[in-house]
């Protein structure tokens, strides 16, 4: 009896350890888990297109846990529809006609996808994942500018994602005076960005269920 106490105890704090190190997100791991039928049921597509655009598929299927929890019919108030959730605009550029369609979202996005990860073929790893993510979210523009702005500073790497996530929070209002410097004008060439931490928050919820479909890959998913 006590030994089992003794364990339980072990068990217990080894998860908190978990929780509060930013391994297991409870909140995150157990949406995930709750939307395996769905996996299940969508992943061939996914892996279609992934193949044909030379993605990850694991990627593109926590992307889309984070877009729509993989509801096909899921429209925004911004109006991004689908299981990716294109915008209108977007989805007309990459041929996409009925972005509610399954099957036309996911290769729409696959595709978008394939040409973010070109734009960002100078970056490696998990650094060109999350630019690709943040551009996917917040638009390749303001990446762009972003990068400008660590060129300017010359104090770091703008292929890497850590420069380049805090010069995102530098292209508000509060900045101009940089914005000066390095544009000639108050405004960043792709406009303010005041939707950086919501941008910067998505990359890191993708990524990590990102992470959790690797780690579980062998057991729930088969991705």
């Amino acid at each position: 009896m006590c030994r089992k106490r003794t364990f339980f105890f072990i068990f217990i704090a080894f998860a908190v350890i978990l929780v509060f190190g930013g391994i297991i997100n409870i909140h995150l791991d157990m949406r995930l888990l709750a939307l395996t039928p769905k996996i299940f049921k969508y992943k061939r597509l996914i892996q279609k297109y992934a193949v044909k655009e030379n993605l990850d598929a694991r990627l593109m299927c926590a992307l889309i846990v984070q877009e729509s929890g993989f509801d096909e019919k899921a429209e925004s108030t911004a109006g991004a529809q689908g299981l990716t959730q294109l915008m209108p605009a977007t989805a007309k550029e990459l041929g996409v006609e009925d972005p509610l369609d399954a099957e036309q979202n996911v290769a729409g996005a696959a595709r978008y996808l394939h040409i973010l990860y070109r734009a960002f073929s100078e970056s490696e790893g998990a650094h060109r994942h999350r630019l690709v993510l943040a551009s996917y979210n917040g638009g390749i523009g303001r990446i762009r500018d972003a990068q400008a702005l660590v060129r300017h500073h010359k104090n770091d790497d703008p292929l890497l994602w850590k420069p380049v996530r805090g010069a995102l929070r530098q292209l508000t209002r509060q900045h101009a005076d940089m914005h000066r410097e390095v544009w000639g004008s108050d405004v960043p060439p792709h406009g303010y960005f005041e939707g950086s931490d919501e941008t910067l928050d998505y990359v890191e919820r993708v990524m990590h269920y990102y992470g959790r479909i690797r780690f579980y890959r062998n057991v729930l998913f088969f991705l």
